[in-house]
């Protein structure tokens, strides 16, 4: 697996932190797309998932805001031909 989100962002929303888990950590259902552990590397198709401490809200609301992600980003390029782009509702 390549890197998730969590790792990239270094937010502790894996456990290893304070602020809980986010449901990137959890989604199971997004095992593997992109190269990811769960929702690792499709955080920003994930409802209800945390950026810079705070919930961020449904899939249409995080559109605009994900679409300049730096690790959005970087997946995208990593991924190239093979990125998927998924909605996932909790």
């Amino acid at each position: 697996m390549t890197e998730n989100c969590w790792e990239f962002m270094k937010c502790g929303m894996d456990g290893s932190g304070k602020l809980g888990i986010c449901p990137a950590v959890t989604e199971a259902k997004a095992h593997a797309v992109n190269r990811g552990k769960n929702g690792g590397r499709v955080c920003w198709a994930v409802e209800g998932t945390y950026c810079a401490g705070k919930k961020q809200g449904t899939y249409a609301q995080k559109v605009l805001l994900c679409s300049d992600c730096d690790f959005r980003k970087k997946v995208q390029e990593e991924e190239r031909s093979k990125f998927r782009q998924i909605y996932f509702r909790s």
